[in-house]
């Protein structure tokens, strides 16, 4: 299955196969609306070319056949003249409508028939209608002949050698009862609008030849040279995937196209600042596991063994390092100082302020005799190497050879506390102000050391303000007063089971909430007399 998903991930991140580049899909797009419009046009063209000459064949048709219609007497419904007579009008009338050929033209008048009533006998005819050969269609209605009375019908016209295109145009004749007593055909060459279809459609077709070999080509063309810009922004990717981060891109074109380049510019520019952001996270992170791992160091992994005396302690700090520190030394004479101190400032200064503190305070007492004298030299020391604003609270707690005496100095630091078998909780707050802020008299003088008894059963409890001031979630601290009601009900608990019970106690009333400062507890019991 982590293979699987192993190949999926790598599949994922690979670019997709460019079957078709967006320049051939720009010019395939373009070319195919280029080809619709020109077809397009051609055939609108076409449509109103081959509208417009039928338009003036049908209204030169039209008048034409009106005219003749106008001049057409009906004589052969006259019953009172001879045949003689009738054959003279027929030559006569057959004459006039000879007047109506025309030379060849655009609109050439092919021959004129005049039919009688029933439309099947031929009473004249201007080129002698009855040895031609015509052959016509159904009626069509051309809107601009729509009330005018005239039928217009498609057809051909042959004379034996050849056949052309006609349209026939037809109107009636009646008599004064409005009874149908005869018919006007004339017949109109359509050659030309044959002709000009036939021309239109060879314009369309090179058209569209010239569209397709000419056209589609130079689109292809414009859109390689238009798409140039996408292809360099993809360049500039592919050199940022592959982690150049500091690389421009170069494109400066005044279209959507810039502003992508420039917003691209700007997150490659912001992509560097987060990498360089985070490789320094990385930096400070291995400097602070190193200073984690010397921390741990140098607080003691065991502690030493105090005849007559049960130790138990927890540290933990707010960060990564801690600022608080702990300690139990041996001293000569078969005594023992437990001390417990916070530095002002937190993370890294804190920690190199603590190491520093640590090393000065075990130096010292090797070589002091007392209490004061050992923070008296600690203090000389801090105050020449301590920075503006930073400063060490310190408690000690020195321990005589019989273990019933206590002596306690106290730089600033929280009171240490004594907590009595019978479970009452005395506090105890020597003069004293903090390490690093004088160089020495003001220190010197204000130094107090208090003698204390503990009795077997007694417990000493010494402690960092992690404990009294941490907050839960609405910002109420633990406080002095809860911490020695929790100690009073531990009061004949051995030093491991009061601090499991001081931090249980603790966790519920912070409930989660983030902790704001290192925590140290060392509580010391004084071992009853069996």
């Amino acid at each position: 299955m982590v293979r699987g998903a192993s190949a999926r991930s790598r599949s994922a991140e690979r670019p997709p196969r460019q079957i078709f580049p967006i320049a051939v899909k720009y010019g395939a797009v373009s070319g195919i609306i280029l080809l619709a419009f020109v077809l397009w046009v051609g055939n609108t063209s076409t449509h109103l070319a081959l509208q417009s000459t039928a338009d003036q064949v049908n209204s030169t048709g039209s008048e034409q056949v009106q005219l003749i219609r106008c001049l057409v007497t009906p004589f052969w419904a006259d019953r009172t003249i001879s045949d003689t007579e009738q054959q003279q009008a027929q030559r006569q009338l057959a004459k006039q409508l000879s007047t109506f050929i025309q030379a060849p033209g655009p609109h050439t008048i092919l021959d004129v028939l005049v039919l009688d009533g029933s439309g099947r006998t031929l009473i004249a005819s201007a080129r002698g209608g009855d040895r031609l050969k015509i052959s016509l269609g159904d009626l069509i209605t051309p809107p601009l002949l729509k009330d005018s009375g005239v039928r217009v019908r498609k057809g051909t016209l042959s004379n034996g050698s050849s056949t052309e295109p006609v349209r026939s145009f037809e109107v009636v004749l009646t008599d004064s009862a409005a009874q149908v007593i005869g018919t006007v055909q004339l017949f109109l060459s359509a050659v030309v609008i044959e002709s000009l279809a036939g021309r239109l459609q060879q314009a369309n077709s090179q058209q569209l030849w010239t569209v397709i070999l000419l056209g589609i080509p130079f689109v292809l063309i414009v859109g390689f040279f238009l798409t140039r810009p996408v292809r360099r922004l993809r360049e500039d990717m592919a050199q940022v995937a592959r982690g150049n981060l500091h690389h421009q891109s170069t494109v400066s074109t005044i279209d959507e196209l810039g502003a992508l380049a420039s917003s691209f510019n700007r997150m490659t520019r912001f992509l560097a600042d987060a990498r360089e952001q985070e490789l320094h996270a990385q930096a400070v992170a291995r400097d602070l596991s190193i200073a984690t791992r010397i921390q741990n160091a140098l607080l003691p992994d065991q502690l030493p063994v105090i005849s007559g005396i049960e130790i138990a302690r927890y540290y933990q700090p707010a960060k990564e390092v801690g600022g608080d520190y702990y300690d139990v030394i041996d001293l000569p004479g078969d005594r023992a100082g437990i001390v417990v101190a916070d530095v002002s400032g937190k993370g890294l200064a804190g920690s190199l302020v603590m190491t520093m503190t640590r090393s000065l305070v075990r130096m010292a007492a090797r070589i002091q005799p007392d209490a004061a004298s050992i923070l008296n030299e600690v203090n000389a020391s801090l105050s020449r190497d301590m920075t503006e604003g930073m400063f060490v609270t310190l408690a000690w707690a020195e321990l005589d050879h019989d273990r019933g005496r206590v002596r306690i100095a106290r730089a600033g630091h929280n009171p240490p506390l004594i907590l009595r078998e019978s479970g009452r909780v005395e506090q105890f707050q020597p003069g004293g102000i903090a390490l690093g802020m004088d160089s020495g008299p003001i220190f010197c003088s204000s130094l107090e050391v208090a003698d204390v008894n503990l009795a077997p059963g007694d417990s000493l409890i010494l402690y960092t303000d992690g404990i009294v001031e941490a907050m839960d979630s609405q910002g109420v601290e633990y406080g002095l007063e809860r911490f020695a009601q929790i100690l009073q009900k531990l009061n004949r608990a051995t030093p491991d089971q009061l601090v499991e019970g001081v931090l249980g106690d603790l966790a519920g009333h912070v409930a989660g909430a983030e902790a704001s400062d290192d925590i140290t507890l060392v509580v010391a019991r004084r071992e009853q007399i069996r």
